[in-house]
């Protein structure tokens, strides 16, 4: 595997001696702050899911829903994973951020046209006989513009364990869309082609933010002003994030063809209780993930055996949040409006969703992280093409409960994939380094 920052063993020497001063990843380094962070971000994007379901209806919230998964399948690919490099360049050194973020901020931009024009393209494939090209393409802007510049914010501070403005980076883009559509929450006007143009006007807000921080970074007399990387260094982490969107929002889209609009949309509203549900579990994951890097230089092991109390914790929280989406699945209609009923069957089938997240979401970490992000990117790209398979077939027999059964079983046989490659690793020659 290519080595981050020179080899291991430069990084090694070091990590004991800082976590013997002062562990790494210790509650004052952020986690309630991260947390609280998600939370706000959890609440806004749940009341943003709220207005516009009772302002567009059924069937226009669906043909939404499936128009932005499409939109943040390709935003996710933005830099081809700048956000996730400049945090593992930030957290391995941090003096070095401003010229990772310039170098970082410049590689979106660039992938920015091809990756306009196939989201464009493959949104019009699937919703062309319902929504216009306008909305399509203001939609499809915004989270384009919006999504990688909050990211690389975000991340930025992350590495720079400024845990409060990663918090306010991190609820920024739904934070601006809900005061923006809020004022218009009793309103009989607001259409789908009215509220694309608000989407579109918060994304160029976001992107205007990052590029300013960008341009203050570069006038900074400190930055490294060569600063490099490889085109490619970030690829895994790119096709582990795209092909997470493609379990979250693939079987939408697969649902709204075989299916219709409105049962995707509510099929929507019961993953956003998901959602919601897994906030604590990501705010774990979110909140190791620099101190994972710093510990990944040392290898697979090093990680389990220095987070292994904080996994152990992670799954009880999984089965946790379980029990809590079967027992809430009933009040979906009375916060979404009485036309969304079948909701409360799907979220109790998507009970166990909670459970099988995290058990990939922890292993996907520890092993990128370690160096392995190429392998963990294959995984997962070879997990999003049977997951469109699965749903394509299942969807066509069993309906919505089809998307479910793929989405259970491909996390099982990507997890089960990964444990593994790890089992193999940990009882391999020191010499050997790829799994």
């Amino acid at each position: 595997m290519p080595q981050i920052f020179g080899s291991n063993k430069g990084q090694t020497a070091a990590a004991p001696q800082g976590t013997r001063k002062a562990p790494l990843g210790g509650l004052r380094s952020g986690y309630a702050t991260v947390i609280v962070g998600m939370s706000f971000r959890a609440a806004f994007q749940a009341l943003l899911t709220i207005l516009l379901a009772r302002l567009l209806g059924r069937t226009s919230y669906g043909e939404y829903v499936v128009v932005v998964g499409i939109a943040g399948l390709f935003s996710v690919l933005a830099g081809l994973g700048a956000s996730a490099l400049h945090l593992r360049d930030t957290a391995i050194a941090p003096h070095a951020w401003r010229g990772s973020f310039v170098a970082h901020h410049a590689t979106i931009w660039k992938t920015q046209p091809i990756l306009l024009t196939l989201a464009v393209l493959v949104a019009w494939l699937v919703v062309r006989e319902e929504v216009g090209w306008l909305p399509l393409l203001l939609l499809v802007l915004g989270d384009l513009l919006g999504a990688p510049a909050s990211d690389l914010l975000m991340r930025s501070y992350q590495g720079r364990e400024r845990y409060g403005r990663m918090a306010l980076a991190m609820c920024a883009l739904p934070l601006t869309r809900v005061l923006l559509i809020a004022p218009l929450a009793t309103s009989d006007f607001v259409s789908l082609q009215f509220w694309s143009f608000l989407s579109f006007l918060s994304g160029v807000g976001i992107a205007a933010v990052a590029a300013a921080a960008a341009v203050k970074a570069g006038a900074d007399d400190s930055v490294e002003r060569e600063y490099s990387r490889d085109s490619f260094s970030g690829l895994g982490f790119s096709m582990t994030a795209a092909s997470a969107r493609i379990h979250a929002d693939a079987d939408k889209a697969i649902i709204a063809k075989l299916s219709s609009f409105g049962v995707a949309g509510e099929y929507s509203l019961a993953y956003r209780m998901m959602d919601v549900l897994l906030l604590p579990i990501n705010s774990l994951i979110e909140w190791s993930m620099r101190t994972l890097f710093r510990h990944g230089q040392s290898g697979i092991g090093t990680s389990l055996r220095a987070f292994w109390l904080r996994w152990l914790v992670l799954l009880i929280m999984a089965l946790v949040a379980c029990v809590a989406a079967y027992a809430l699945a009933p009040v979906l209609p009375a916060i979404f409006g009485g036309q969304f009923q079948d909701a409360v069957l799907m979220g109790r089938w998507l009970a166990l969703l909670p459970l099988t997240t995290a058990c990939w979401v922890m292993l996907r970490s520890i092993v990128a992280t370690a160096g392995h992000q190429s392998f963990v990117g294959v995984v997962e790209l070879l997990g999003a093409s049977v997951s469109i398979l699965l749903g394509i077939i299942l969807v066509s027999l069993y309906g919505w409960r089809g998307a479910v059964l793929a989405t259970y079983g491909t996390h099982v046989a990507m997890s089960l994939s990964v444990i593994g490659c790890v089992i193999l690793k940990l009882h391999s020659s020191p010499e050997r380094k790829k799994c």
